[in-house]
């Protein structure tokens, strides 16, 4: 089989069968590399090597796929300091691959495993293993993250991409939740210290707002029914435009003046940037006040909001199951203290909110005030 089919069958299967790694295998740029030998990431990329791939079983290529994913969403990359890089490698590889057995996979049998680096941070194993661990794995390695001229990343730059892989663990998180599949073990209780990520309008809301109308073909996306039937990996089609969206907007007394001018200016925001056909605003307290519906051009955020009494964003939500059948996605912009969640309906939902909560349904992203 070719290597680059190989890869794409590899990556569809984690995507199915564990979708917190596929989640993030996506997001990391998979691709092959001519100077990597096996396989490596920078926090960025997974670059793969041709002859590793080939000699890998489909299930291996897999495993180390996932093994990068582990790598980076642990920043395994942020972390390596003024360590030796060689020690660095080996200390991450005992740290993860007991996790990545644990999980179900299969991984190269020159892979490193020990049991008594069972659920250890990389540091402590680095501080355990002996000085001649200074070689590089025989696969699947960890690159420190660098600046434009090979530098590592310091202050701001590397606390960004710290917050990228927070936000991508955490959608990955939704991902698995969606899919039914558990989390448990170190992964379960690192997506428990990342929290709700910040708010990324073009990263994750450009993901969640896509229009349903197919415009163009992808390879990230498989066609599925080509992939059950006939066993092969073939794009899908994608599409580049945004549908109807529909705001439910908290205007209830709990939700301060400040966060209704940060709701505004990210609604503005949403419609400059995403240009959807069309947004309907609905404003809700304890009951539907008003809706506006807006087009590109027109200007949000000098929108008087109405309302002021209770929270029950229910009639927001039932308002648009009447009478805006042609929404394609909900967000709902709120501080979430309410005692009653809408009933989940059939479309994706977007909880923006200003507070911690947990969401019984839909995509949960943390608007800062």
């Amino acid at each position: 089989m070719d290597a680059q089919l190989k890869v794409s069958r590899a990556l569809i299967k984690l995507v199915t069968k564990y979708a917190f790694y596929g989640s993030c295998a996506l997001r990391l740029n998979v691709h092959e590399d001519p100077d990597t030998k096996t396989m490596a990431t920078d926090g960025v990329s997974i670059f793969w090597g041709r002859e590793a791939v080939d000699k890998w079983s489909e299930a291996e290529v897999m495993g180390v796929i996932a093994h990068e994913v582990l790598h980076v969403v642990l920043l395994h990359h942020t972390r390596m300091a003024d360590r030796s890089h060689g020690k660095w490698n080996i200390a991450t590889d005992f740290s993860i691959n007991a996790t990545l057995k644990e999980d179900g996979f299969t991984l190269p049998e020159d892979g490193l495993f020990d049991p008594q680096h069972r659920n250890k941070n990389a540091e402590k194993v680095y501080e355990e293993i002996e000085d001649q661990y200074h070689e590089e794995p025989a696969w699947g390695l960890v690159l420190e993250m660098t600046d434009d001229q090979g530098k590592p990343l310091t202050g701001d730059a590397k606390e960004k991409a710290i917050e990228d892989i927070n936000e991508m663990v955490a959608t990955a998180a939704d991902a698995a939740k969606k899919a039914d599949q558990d989390l448990h073990g170190s992964i379960a209780e690192l997506v428990k210290n990342v929290g709700i990520p910040k708010v990324d309008w073009r990263g994750v809301l450009r993901t969640t707002l896509v229009s349903k109308k197919p415009e163009d073909y992808s390879w990230a996306k498989p066609n599925r029914k080509a992939l059950d039937t006939l066993d092969m990996y073939l794009p899908s089609m994608i599409s580049h435009t945004v549908g109807p969206i529909s705001v439910v907007l908290d205007t209830s007394a709990s939700v301060s003046r400040k966060e209704r001018e940060t709701f505004l200016a990210e609604l503005q925001s949403i419609n400059e940037s995403l240009q959807p056909e069309v947004i309907n605003v609905i404003c809700v307290d304890t009951q539907v006040a008003t809706c506006y519906t807006f087009t590109p051009n027109d200007d949000i955020s000098e929108l008087v909001l109405t309302g002021g009494g209770g929270t029950d964003m229910n009639p927001g939500f039932k308002y648009i199951l009447e009478c805006l059948p042609e929404t394609e996605t909900i967000l709902c912009f709120s501080d979430c203290e309410f005692y009653s969640w809408p009933e989940e309906p059939e479309v994706p939902v977007v909880w923006l909110s200003t507070h911690m909560t947990n969401n019984p349904y839909g995509t949960l992203l943390s608007v800062e005030i």
